[in-house]
């Protein structure tokens, strides 16, 4: 029997799951959003390999980490604290606790003020803080109790200390927990004792959580029958009910738990002892202070202050010890929303395995508690989950897509969050949904529609094919259709996700890749765009014999060339014969497509310089989808639709498309013509 310290970090996801538009989370990501906003400047997680699972803006990928690194997703329902400790100690937990978004009813609050013998104020969701504000005055007066929830799965009272003892606000919570079971059992019933006076309240360092027991044995639970102690810090102990925990210490904060988790490997704490086991906590401040209230630079000092605090945690492990680090969920300060995010989880496993190979561990959150359980018995793991030191994931390990040099010398950018595995895995989704590919695809952009008069035999939604993502922006539907153009078949995206709603090089490119994969040949890269030359008006078309990518290169981190690159975008040949189908109309022509990062329109100044670099049209997007046409060698073809000249909107910009949709569709129908259809 060695060592394992299990450190969760409490709230701190890496991405979106691909069911997280299900649970209003869309677009979330916790580290990644926060590098956006922040300079992150983590040095010894860097060096663990952090930067490695997912791109993150000043921590740069670890080219040997000194960790296994990983991403992990829930198998679970829910996004619950309870939901993501249970299932990293084996315990999946297949239908989501419930939540009261209108209040808790008359059968829960009935028994509840029977027994207490009060009325209760709230009984909304609200939080934690505004909540106290609003009511904590009338709490005051009257004495009765308030009881709010959140998206989570939580029944929460709050009562001042002054007014309600914390044994007694410790009692109800009791009392609550009990009639709460069964089709009203809740997560979590916590206390939430504030002082304070009218205007000025603040919370304690009383909170307590009361806890569904689990409904059927963990590893902890298998732990202690094999005679393993676990030490429990924070709130492990109250997430398990007590259960498999031979010790616990309290801990008040980060702070505090990082340097308690210290002094215990070195053997200098005078709050307990741990020669042996498994040491399990969570860092609750992530969470509980800043996620939850959208304190981007709070989280951020707090993983500064891990960062600071774990080269004295690993120089604390003795041969044979073993350290995990990982979160429960996320909680995105960066989005409106200010509750938890459904996200995959990071993995930090030291030291690294010897036999592993390069690349991210793709599991899920099982295969820690399976890992704990295996280390610390040598024996397998019955409850389900892979042994992470084995080093055989069974969602595989995640190489990146990062962007291929070329010969104008932009290098190569950070990893991606997709790759290979789930271009080809999107790409069979395709073959099973919606059949054989067509050979012809095309990209539409802002408001963009074709009036081609031509049935659809099949449509998916973005958010339903696997890793796709689906943005934010008016004007773009999010679904690919496969739409019938005489006797063949032309599949449109509709739409596309930009890099400045915060998604990475590989994602932008991730639709590119899938249709190679699943076998198109042909693709139209299509944008509405204003106009650069002066000679230029909303409803011209211009057919882009080059890109001038100036949009990439931004999105390749510090290692990219500054300077835009030209690429070669519809080929001289295929230009000529667009316009002799199209009869030469006076509003098509052939021009050069400047490819901007946005989101902000351009200035008078960089549009006086787009012209002196040779553009006819700029938009923020294209850039990305030709490289990767490039890359996977099918054929390109780009138009860009005018739809302003000079300062516009975004309404601008989907008013000039719909306007401009007869001309559009007659240039999209000549390259198809051209292409054989």
């Amino acid at each position: 029997m060695s060592r394992f310290v299990f450190l969760v970090l409490d709230g701190v996801g890496v991405g979106a799951l691909p069911d997280a538009a299900d649970y209003g989370d869309a677009g979330s990501d916790t580290l990644g959003n926060l590098s956006r906003i922040v300079d992150l400047r983590l040095p010894f997680l860097q060096k663990l390999g952090l930067g490695t699972i997912v791109p993150l803006l000043g921590v740069p990928p670890a080219p040997r980490p000194l960790a296994l690194t990983g991403r992990l997703a829930t198998l679970s329902a829910g996004k619950d604290t309870t939901v993501g400790h249970w299932e990293h100690m084996g315990l999946v937990t297949a239908r989501p606790f419930p939540t009261y978004p209108d209040g808790f009813p008359g059968e829960v609050l009935g028994p509840f003020r029977e027994r207490i013998g009060r009325e209760v104020l709230g009984n909304k969701p609200a939080s934690g803080t505004a909540i106290v504000e609003e009511l904590g005055e009338a709490h005051l007066a009257s004495g009765d109790p308030i009881v709010y929830t959140s998206a989570d799965s939580v029944f929460q009272i709050a009562a001042h200390v002054g007014v309600v003892p914390l044994e007694q606000l410790y009692e109800w919570c009791e009392i609550a927990r009990a009639i709460l079971q069964g089709p009203h059992g809740v997560a979590r019933v916590i206390a939430r004792p504030f002082t304070g006076s009218p205007g000025a309240f603040t919370r304690t360092k009383d909170r307590r959580d009361f806890s569904l027991a689990p409904p059927s044995p963990t590893y902890l639970d298998l732990l202690q029958a094999a005679g393993v102690p676990a030490m429990a810090l924070g709130k492990i102990s109250e997430v398990f009910v007590g259960r498999g925990v031979t010790a616990t210490i309290k801990a008040s904060d980060n702070d505090e738990n990082l340097a308690l988790v210290r002094d215990l490997l070195q053997r200098r704490s005078e709050r307990g002892r741990f020669d042996e086991g498994l040491l399990f906590t969570n860092l609750v401040d992530f969470d509980m202070v800043w996620g939850h209230r959208n304190d981007v630079d709070g989280f951020a000092g707090g993983l500064a202050a891990v960062d600071a605090a774990l080269p004295g945690i690993i120089a604390a492990l003795d041969r044979g010890d073993t350290l995990i680090i990982t979160a429960d969920h996320g909680v995105d300060p960066t989005t409106p929303s200010t509750d938890h995010s459904r996200e995959y989880v990071p993995l930090l496993l030291y030291p690294r395995p010897a036999l592993c190979p390069a690349g991210v561990y793709e599991g899920t959150l099982a295969d820690t508690g399976a890992t704990v359980y295996a280390s610390l018995t040598g024996e397998a793991p019955p409850l389900g989950g892979d042994v992470l030191t084995a080093c055989r994931p069974r969602r595989g390990w995640r190489s990146y897509t990062p962007a291929q040099p070329s010969a104008a010398g932009v290098g190569e950018g950070p990893p991606g969050r997709v790759g290979p595995a789930e271009a080809e895995e999107a790409a069979s989704y395709l073959r099973t949904r919606l059949g054989p590919a067509p050979e012809a695809a095309v990209v539409l952009g802002s408001g963009l529609v074709l009036a081609l008069e031509a049935p659809r035999r099949a449509e998916a939604r973005y958010r339903d094919i696997p890793f796709w993502a689906e943005g934010e922006v008016p004007g773009h539907p999010y679904r690919l259709a496969l739409v019938d153009r005489g006797s063949r078949a032309v599949a449109l995206l509709e739409g596309r996700i930009h890099g400045y709603e915060g998604y990475d090089l590989s994602e932008l490119q991730l639709a590119i890749e899938t249709l190679a994969r699943w076998g198109v040949g042909k693709v139209l890269l299509t944008s509405s765009c204003g106009a650069v030359a002066v000679d230029r008006k909303g409803g011209d078309v211009v057919i882009g014999l080059e890109v001038l990518d100036c949009q990439t290169a931004g999105l390749c981190g510090p290692a990219s060339a500054p300077r835009p690159v030209r690429l070669e975008a519809t080929s001289e040949g295929l230009a000529k014969r667009v316009l002799a189908a199209a009869g030469a109309p006076y509003w098509l022509c052939t021009g050069v497509h400047a490819s901007v990062p946005g989101p902000q329109y351009e200035t008078e100044a960089e549009l006086r310089l787009l012209r002196a670099l040779g553009a006819t049209t700029v938009s923020m997007s294209i850039g990305p989808e030709l490289r990767a046409l490039h890359r996977t060698g099918m054929e390109a073809a780009v138009l860009s639709l005018i739809v302003n000249a000079g300062h516009t909107t975004h309404g601008g910009v989907l008013a000039g498309a719909g306007d401009a949709a007869a001309t559009f569709t007659g240039a999209v129908a000549a390259v198809l013509r051209c292409w054989g259809y």
